[in-house]
């Protein structure tokens, strides 16, 4: 990056296949990105894209963004990420969500009701399972039942190197929250280590709406905060101006159009914008949702344009706000092959 100061961002992508995400997640870390995050979707497991990721890199650190939460037990899920992280010591992150209601009941056949109170519950319990080396887990919660004996004999996660005073502890996956909407911010807030926040949070909503409900939430668990949020930032580079606002168009049309980015739509006015786009994509003319998106929401929701445009968009209006930020890039719709050069050219514009 041109700025020294810069936070140095991280990369998540969706959509595209398990080995375009490793040869991605590789050229990230060979140009100094923080991390490479991977969502899931009903075409690829954000759990075995990571695996595939930690098995070709050495060093950047990986994390779901998201993995589906209420689709799996919580055996299965802590199970899972225990692999990884033994895959990949210290450089995994499990970040979940619970995705729309449809989702839940139609995608998984999942109870809808309440994700984000099945989520609170749900977080806990998998540390409790990651600790079955030497405690018994007896949980009998409101949405979850699961009884296991500790087990002596289950190896312990290998010890993380020394701290500053010199102490040593099991290594194990810090656990995000993903949410926009205040009941999933607040069961971050109560449970997890970190909120990842949803595509389309600008700065302003991010400090008037998220950071104080998810002090709230922290306070009333009686957690010391602040609670690091994780932001997504959509990104489109590309050599010209007009082709990579096409790109952010897009992505920003799908991520509108859902009832979770109902709040934000309302807080900047983007309502006449939205429901555009809504009634674009109700008719499958994606290239009207994509015309329907405005430059005023471009400049407010995303870091666009060419690698100079792009890197000064995203200092402008994301750089200090988030602990973790990464920038996002979803390829629903694209060619592989110009999805694959999108992502690069993104790498190499947000080298350290």
């Amino acid at each position: 990056m041109e700025d020294a100061a810069m936070a140095r961002p991280g990369l998540a992508i969706q959509a595209g296949t398990v080995p375009l995400a490793v040869q991605v997640a590789q050229e990230a870390e060979r140009r100094g990105l923080a991390s490479f995050w991977s969502s899931e979707f009903y075409d690829r497991s954000a759990v075995v894209t990571l695996a595939a990721a930690a098995a070709a890199t050495s060093r950047i650190r990986l994390g779901s963004a998201i993995a589906w939460g209420l689709g799996r037990t919580p055996v299965t899920l802590a199970t899972e990420f225990r692999s990884l992280a033994e895959l990949a010591p210290g450089r995994i992150t499990l970040g979940l969500g619970t995705g729309n209601q449809q989702v839940i009941a139609d995608w998984h056949g999942a109870d809808e009701r309440r994700p984000a109170a099945r989520l609170a519950e749900l977080v806990p319990l998998i540390r409790r399972i990651w600790e079955l080396d030497t405690t018994a887990v007896e949980h009998d919660g409101e949405f979850y039942r699961c009884r296991l004996a500790a087990d002596p004999l289950l190896p312990a996660w290998p010890l993380a190197d020394a701290d500053a005073s010199g102490q040593r502890g099991h290594s194990r996956p810090a656990i995000l929250v993903a949410g926009g909407r205040r009941p999933m911010i607040s069961a971050a807030g109560a449970v997890a280590d970190g909120l990842i926040g949803l595509p389309l949070c600008s700065r302003a909503f991010v400090e008037e709406k998220v950071r104080p409900a998810l002090d709230a939430a922290a306070a009333r668990a009686g957690r010391a905060g602040p609670i690091p949020i994780t932001g997504v930032i959509i990104c489109a580079v590309g050599e010209h101006s007009a082709q990579a606002r096409v790109f952010a168009a897009q992505q920003v049309a799908v991520f509108a159009a859902r009832p979770s980015a109902a709040p934000l739509m309302a807080f900047h006015g983007f309502g006449a914008e939205a429901a555009d786009i809504r009634d674009a994509l109700a008719r499958r003319d994606v290239p009207a949702a994509v015309a329907a998106v405005s430059d005023r929401m471009l400049d407010v929701l995303a870091a666009y344009g060419t690698p100079k445009e792009a890197l000064e968009r995203y200092a402008a209006m994301f750089d200090g706000l988030y602990d973790e930020p990464l920038l996002f890039c979803a390829g629903k719709g694209m060619p592989q092959g110009g999805f694959r050069d999108s992502l690069m050219a993104v790498c190499e514009a947000f080298a350290s």
